[in-house]
């Protein structure tokens, strides 16, 4: 097989690319010029490459779109739990600091003379 094909064969089964292809044709005919049947050949292969690659990215491009709606409610009810975990965590922090807050204001108000009843409760005023 003529070097040139081989090398056009490279490029079809995908070992090269339509860089590498172009270097190596132009580096084997030492800056002679392609005849109309190779410069046709080397356009057609590179048409074919251009379609697969435009098809290939097609295909990704609806295998995510279809991954995506697969995933969407999954994350949204996720976010939702993280939410409503983060409210009650929230929630019980908030009932803790008020607790802390009330006893500390006990303690301090029982430290006063006079100021609890004999039970060391707060003394309504």
């Amino acid at each position: 097989m003529p070097e040139k094909m081989r090398v056009l064969d490279m490029l079809e089964n995908g070992k090269i690319t339509a860089d590498e292809a172009a270097r190596l044709l132009e580096s084997l005919g030492r800056g002679r010029l392609f005849d109309k049947e190779q410069r046709e050949n080397v356009e057609e292969k590179l048409r074919c490459f251009a379609a697969d690659v435009n098809k290939f990215a097609r295909d990704v491009g609806e295998k995510v779109q279809v991954m995506y709606k697969n995933v969407e409610p999954k994350i949204k009810k996720a976010s939702q739990t993280a939410l409503e975990k983060a409210a009650a965590a929230l929630d019980e922090l908030a009932q803790t600091i008020h607790g802390s807050l009330e006893k500390a204001a006990a303690e301090s108000c029982c430290a006063e003379e006079g100021c609890c009843a004999d039970d060391n409760t707060p003394r309504e005023n």
